[in-house]
């Protein structure tokens, strides 16, 4: 009898210390998580429901953490999930967005940058830093303490370049531009560059194809923005970025990903003046 109630005893501490121990790696520390944050978007507050599809943001050591699908969605993103890489890739308004889970690097158009906190997954539901997807995508962010809430300020919508005045106030040489062949040269201001590649790829496990686009030229940490169009005359934005070089003579490289059924016709090539208007510096037929 005794020894029945010896084991019964012991069986009963091994299983509190067993879901004790499963809950301390399951469950965010208390020290470190904090909810009931408040945010907003251009004045208006954000509603989360309470189910577990529709989880509310919370703050991570600081940093406050937001369901991926939300914010991208205020962003106007479209994102993508590859799950061998167990990385979030966020494109539009001429940002490509690179997040990896539990890794504190992320790459912004290409460029490496260092996370505070990492994406992570909570309740099966991805959820991103907040400040440093919205600023990185131009919206403003403020925090009030007071209160737990975030103010987020989305940009003004990018112009489109036909609705700039090629050569406004201030800018010099406004090119006569001429259409060109893939492959061949154009010279701006002192910049020679060329676009040789422009297609549509597949991405393995992604229902979107992406748009990549290869150049080169002469100028170092160089961008250009590209208008892709297609027979119909949509068109899709996004940046040539001059790739490091030891030679002298820099790959531009960009890349976007849309649906498989964009049919890349042709292409118009952006620079801005030094005060910021955007000028028309080259046509490409593709």
């Amino acid at each position: 009898m005794k020894k029945s109630k010896a084991f019964a005893l012991h069986l009963f501490i091994y299983s509190f210390l067993l879901s004790t121990l499963f809950l301390s790696t399951t469950l965010p520390s208390n020290a470190s998580i904090s909810t009931n944050v408040k945010v907003y978007i251009d004045g208006k507050l954000m509603e989360f429901g309470r189910e577990a599809n529709d989880p509310g943001p919370y703050i991570r050591d600081g940093r406050t953490l937001i369901p991926l699908r939300r914010i991208f969605e205020a962003l106007d993103m479209e994102v993508l999930w590859d799950d061998k890489e167990r990385m979030v890739t966020a494109t539009g308004n001429d940002i490509e967005m690179k997040l990896y889970i539990n890794k504190t690097i992320a790459y912004v158009n290409g460029k490496e940058e260092t996370l505070d906190v990492p994406a992570e997954i909570t309740d099966d539901r991805t959820f991103v830093p907040l400040r440093f997807v919205s600023e990185n995508c131009g919206a403003e962010v403020e925090w009030d303490d007071s209160t737990k809430s975030v103010f987020i300020t989305l940009p003004k919508e990018i112009t489109s370049p036909e609705d700039d005045v090629p050569g406004g106030s201030g800018s010099t040489d406004v090119p006569v531009v001429e259409r060109k062949n893939l492959g061949e040269e154009v010279t701006y201001n002192g910049m020679t560059f060329s676009f040789d590649l422009v297609e549509m790829r597949d991405v393995p496990g992604n229902v979107l194809g992406q748009l990549y686009i290869e150049g080169k030229t002469n100028i170092k940490n160089s961008t250009l923005l590209l208008e892709v169009f297609d027979q119909t005359n949509y068109s899709i934005r996004t940046r040539a970025y001059a790739q490091p070089s030891d030679t002298g003579i820099y790959d531009f490289v960009a890349t976007f990903n849309t649906s498989k059924s964009f049919v890349p016709s042709y292409m118009y090539v952006y620079a801005s003046d030094k005060n910021g208007n955007r000028i028309l510096i080259g046509k490409y037929k593709i």
